[in-house]
């Protein structure tokens, strides 16, 4: 008898037998994912995007740097980068907490049957 562990990631999903043996799957089509996962997808991706524009602007106005002489302007642009990298902070919370939700309450529907409940996990 062999236990398996499976993991469902956001680009990926995985099984882990007791043999210490892995496989990982890549989604096979965007347009069967369930709304909740196609939204998490897009908001980690402009969420990175988001900040590298942050990283970005922190390198343009930091105090080393050169790209702008006016102190103030620096100032102004690090509390941007600052910003952004809240925003950028916010879009990854957003489906992590979605996720995390919807695996806590399907672990406690009792509708759910028990091999398919999911837990928090590295994934």
């Amino acid at each position: 008898v062999t236990a398996q562990t499976s993991w469902e990631g956001l680009w990926m999903n995985c099984v882990v037998q007791s043999t210490g043996q892995m496989q990982c799957k890549v989604y096979d089509s965007l347009l069967a994912l369930p709304q909740d996962l196609q939204a998490a997808r897009a908001l980690i991706v402009v969420c990175i995007i988001v900040a590298a524009l942050g990283m970005l602007l922190s390198v343009v106005g930091g105090k080393c740097t050169n790209c702008m002489e006016d102190e103030t302007v620096k100032a102004k642009t690090m509390i941007g980068a600052g910003v952004v990298f809240i925003i950028a902070a916010l879009l990854a919370m957003v489906p992590i907490s979605w996720t995390a939700h919807n695996v806590i309450r399907d672990f406690y529907n009792p509708l759910v049957v028990a091999g398919q409940k999911r837990e928090m996990g590295a994934a």
